[in-house]
């Protein structure tokens, strides 16, 4: 085992995020004017070699945590989950008419 796995690993006890979710989280920090759907196609290609499963569940695991915002939104006429920085669920939330907590 490398010496810089094992460094990554020690940081979750700090409060850190395992590299997969940093990856994502700051993507999502550095567009606060954006959500993205679950399952959907924009995050992905920003992630080329990220699987779809991992990405959906390092999304849901962010969300989870509070480090991301999320909303169940009707889009194109179906329900779904988007996922984005606080700022921009927030955003989205205000221009709905949905009452921010």
């Amino acid at each position: 085992m490398k010496i810089s796995q094992i460094a990554n690993y020690s940081l979750l006890a700090e409060g850190g995020l395992p590299p997969l979710q940093a990856m994502v989280y700051e993507e999502l920090m550095r567009r606060p004017d954006e959500v993205f759907e679950y399952q959907g196609d924009e995050l992905i290609r920003t992630f080329p070699r990220m699987k779809r499963s991992a990405l959906n569940w390092s999304l849901w695991l962010l969300a989870k945590t509070g480090h991301i915002g999320k909303l169940r939104v009707r889009v194109d006429g179906r329900l779904t989950t988007v996922y984005g920085a606080h700022e921009a669920v927030d955003a989205l939330k205000e221009r709905m008419g949905i009452a921010t907590n």
